[in-house]
This record gives structure tokens, C-alpha cells and sequence, in this order.
């Protein structure tokens, strides 16, 4: 309800409290930017009225919004769109290219790396070969990257906000330590993530890369809107990432989900990845050569002869399905999330979903949806990018009101 008139108020007439402006009341703005900002990313220019409506607030409450945004540079005034004169006619809309973040997702042999705008829109990526001397050596290439990425885009540097960054390790939530990394030499000697930051200027948030390729699938792939999912990611080894009631599930030591460490036959020495060393690329390729498969063939072969035939690529990937159905079981006994996401460049073979969706249905005892990778290679790097623009987005205008 809008303001009381001098006269209401002088004559009593109204028992309706004043309304409070927003920059008074308890919380004051926190959350409610970030409502309005997310209304206007669809990138079309809106009057007050309309912005007003779609965030919920009173007129009054988004001009006091939009006034903070204008301050800060965020929003630019497209021009009056028709009536009579005045700031009530103007329209808004958001200055996209105002803060930028960037991902990284950083393997043993490349980095891919993205730089996206305030929506999360990509507007440049690079990939090159991962530079192999060290922390030093891969920080400064990665500081080297996110000039390219300016570069190509023509925007300076200093509206970087965050950088997100996968790598294949187990990262500790808390300390950031690095374990389980022995693809990147001299990555655990040394703070990672500080080094980063210092480089870079900004923050830095690391995770583990297929904790970000389910974020991905979380945020815009297959397990969209999904709060309870489990990522298998299988390809030259296996990997895992869980959520539970939309919280990544971590551990102490950032090793949760970690799936190749299972012991689904018998107890490994210690270090051994029990599942991998059967489902990864070297066991499969070892399976197949067990039962009279031509040694030269890579597992792209070993599909190609199964479509075509083959009993012993058959017989491989009816072993492998069987083999990833054993570990989606025991997350599902474990966790109990309603959608598996199967991922990588071998678990993404709709050949081996089939067979992995045949043995689950026929032993679980609820129906389970099992879905392929919407991201594909790309979903770690997408991760690392919404990792950066979620808390982008918190940092800059708070957390949504009622989270």
C-alpha cells in the first residue's frame, strides 16, 4: 500500500502502518538485488511497473534497487517508451558485460577455460595443453589464459569478480588441500588456491572436476532442478559426485564419491582403485584381450566391433554394464538419490547405459531414472563457470531472500 496522505494522516482516517522503505527494514536490500537482477537477465529492457511485479516489491522498493544497481554501474536506462515524461517512463536493463567470472577446468594433459558475463552466458573459451612444471608453472598459465579470454572478448580484466576451477583431486572443503592428484605433478606441494587468487585478484573456488560436472547437469543439463542426484563420470578411470537435498555431498576430506575406490570384490592394496582398474579404460581393454579381442583395439574399437557383432566386445561391455550397475547400487543403497547421471566419454555410450539400466532395474527395488550427460566433455568446465557465477551472484547482491 502507497504512502498515507498529508490529510489521511492529519485527520486519523487511516489505520494502515507507513510503509517502511526497503533500505529500513530489517535485512535491509540483501537478497532483494539479487531478485531484481535475476529478472533482468532475460536481457529485454523493463519499466518499474514490470519489474516490480515479476520480483514481488513495491515500485518504491524497486526504484530504491535500480538506484543501487544505476550507482554501481549494473543497469543502463534504455529511454522512456512512450507517456508522459519522467523517470516513471524510463526502462532498464542489465549492463551484462559489467562483471565477468571465469572457469577452469584443469586436466592432465589441457586446460579448458571459459569467461562468462553477469547471466553466466559464455562470450569466449580456450583450450591448450596443461603446462606440467608445477604450481608455479600452472598458475602463471592460467593467469596467461584469463588475458586471452579479455582479449577475445575486449573487456578489461578488472571486471573479473571470480574464477571457478575442476581439477581431478580431492579437494578439502575447509583447508582446500589437494589429495588424490597424481595427474598433476606438484599441484598438492603448495596452496593452490591462494597462489590463484593472488595472481588472479579475485576469488578463487576449487572443487574437485566431477563435483562441477553435476553442478552443470544440476544447473542446466539433465539433472536440472534435481536435488538428490549421483554423476558417474567413466573414461580413461572412474569418478563420482553425489548431492543430497541439492547439497554436494563432500566428506572430510573432499573424497566423497570417489568411486573407483570401491571394493566390490575383494579388498585392494592400499591406493588401488578396485573399481576403476576394471571399469576404466585400461581394464577394459585388459578384459577384452582376456577373451580373445585383438590387443591394438582402444575402447572406440571395442564399440565399433560390438555394434557390428563381436562376441568378444560383447561380452566386454555386458561385463562393464555390469561392473558400473555394481557401484550405482551401492550409491543407491547408500545415498538413495532419484536420478543417476552417467557421464565421460565412455559413460556416456548409450551401448553401456542400456546394459547398465538393465541390471539396476532387474535388483533395485524402486523405479530409478538413469540419464546420459546433457554436457558431454564440456561439463566440468561448465561447472567451474557456475560455481564462479553462483557466488558471483551472492557476493555482489546476497543470498535469494528466502534461502
Amino acid at each position: 500500500m502507497e504512502e498515507l496522505t498529508q490529510n489521511q494522516r492529519l485527520n486519523g482516517a487511516a489505520v494502515t502502518k507507513r510503509r517502511v522503505p526497503l533500505s529500513a527494514r530489517k535485512n535491509s536490500q540483501a537478497g532483494y538485488l539479487r531478485l531484481l537482477v535475476e529478472a533482468m537477465m532475460e536481457g529485454e529492457a523493463l519499466q518499474r511497473p514490470a519489474l516490480a511485479q515479476r520480483v514481488g516489491l513495491s515500485r518504491l522498493a524497486v526504484s530504491e534497487l535500480l538506484a543501487t544497481l544505476e550507482t554501481k554501474g549494473l543497469v543502463q536506462v534504455e529511454g522512456a517508451l512512450g507517456g508522459s515524461p519522467g523517470r516513471s517512463q524510463l526502462s532498464y536493463a542489465l549492463r551484462t558485460d559489467a562483471a565477468l567470472n571465469v572457469g577452469f577446468d584443469v586436466g592432465g594433459t589441457k586446460v579448458a577455460a571459459a569467461i562468462a558475463d553477469i547471466r553466466g552466458v559464455i562470450l569466449a573459451e580456450v583450450t591448450e595443453p596443461t603446462v606440467r612444471t608445477g604450481l608455479t608453472g600452472l598458475v602463471g598459465q592460467l593467469s596467461g589464459i584469463v588475458d586471452k579470454l579479455c582479449e577475445a572478448t575486449g573487456l578489461p580484466r578488472y571486471r573479473l569478480r571470480a574464477a571457478g576451477i575442476g581439477v581431478p583431486a580431492a579437494v578439502q572443503p575447509e583447508s582446500h588441500v589437494l589429495s588424490l592428484a597424481d595427474n598433476l605433478p606438484g599441484l598438492q606441494d603448495g596452496d593452490f588456491p591462494s597462489a590463484l587468487r593472488e595472481a588472479l585478484g579475485v576469488d578463487v573456488l576449487i572443487d574437485n572436476d566431477v563435483n562441477l560436472a553435476l553442478l552443470a547437469e544440476v544447473g542446466r543439463g539433465s539433472a536440472r532442478a534435481r536435488g538428490n542426484v549421483a554423476f558417474v563420470a567413466l573414461g580413461t578411470g572412474i569418478g563420482g559426485a553425489l548431492m543430497i537435498n541439492g547439497k554436494l555431498l563432500r566428506g572430510a576430506h573432499g573424497g566423497a564419491g570417489e568411486m573407483g575406490y570401491m571394493p566390490l570384490w575383494t579388498i585392494e592394496d592400499r591406493g588401488v582403485p578396485g573399481l576403476e582398474e576394471r571399469v576404466g579404460e585400461a581394464g577394459i581393454r585388459k578384459f577384452y584381450t582376456s577373451v580373445g579381442g585383438d590387443p591394438q583395439h582402444v575402447v572406440r574399437d571395442i564399440f565399433e566391433m560390438a555394434a557390428a557383432g563381436n562376441g568378444p566386445a560383447l561380452a566386454t561391455l555386458d561385463t562393464t554394464g555390469e561392473h558400473v550397475a555394481r557401484a550405482i547400487l551401492t550409491v543407491l543403497a547408500l545415498i538413495d538419490p532419484d536420478l543417476i547421471v552417467l557421464g565421460g566419454s565412455i559413460g556416456s555410450r548409450p551401448e553401456l547405459i542400456e546394459r547398465v539400466k538393465t541390471h539396476v532395474e532387474k535388483a533395485w527395488m524402486r523405479p530409478i531414472e538413469i540419464v546420459r550427460s546433457q554436457s558431454g566433455g564440456r561439463a566440468g568446465l561448465l561447472g567451474a563457470v557456475e560455481l564462479a557465477h553462483q557466488h558471483m551472484l551472492e557476493d555482489m547482491f546476497g543470498a535469494h531472500p528466502g534461502a
